[in-house]
């Protein structure tokens, strides 16, 4: 973990030319926290009309001859880990912890992860990662901010 994280921080703080002005990062650090909060809330119901939904749909496919695959409860495992992830980011983030700052970080690899080995298709894979680079560049950017 320690070898992605300096390669991550080699290639958002070093490689890369365009790094963010401090009144932008300084925004974001103060925003994060909330951010996140509404992400957790944003969230919650999803993950509790997913088990609900799973159950119905899976006794319908079952009912069918249909095998219910293990990806929605896969999906299900990884948006309950997030929003573990996440809820334990909250604390840190608001006293500008590095802690929260690495819960947040773990979050975004556990994203990453499900999004690459989930898709079925080779723009799924591409699209997961760019959308993981684009949020760990700024995750990256405000890691300063965090000790």
């Amino acid at each position: 973990m320690d070898q992605l994280e300096k390669f991550f921080d080699d290639l958002f703080l070093k490689k890369i030319g365009f790094q963010l002005p401090a009144n932008a990062k300084e925004i974001i650090v103060k925003v994060a926290p909330w951010l996140t909060i509404i992400g957790i809330v944003v969230s919650l119901p999803a993950i509790l009309a997913l088990f609900g939904m799973g159950a119905f749909v899976a006794g319908m496919m079952s009912a069918y001859g249909i095998n219910y695959g293990g990806r929605y409860y896969l999906g299900i495992a990884v948006l309950a880990a997030q929003l573990v992830l996440m809820a334990m980011a909250v604390p840190g983030l608001m006293k500008r912890e590095m802690k929260g700052w690495r819960f947040i970080y773990y979050s975004a690899l556990v994203s990453a992860a499900y999004g690459i080995v989930s898709t079925l298709s080779l723009g799924g894979i591409i699209w997961s990662l760019v959308s993981t680079l684009i949020g760990l560049y700024f995750i990256f950017q405000v890691k300063s901010y965090y000790k």
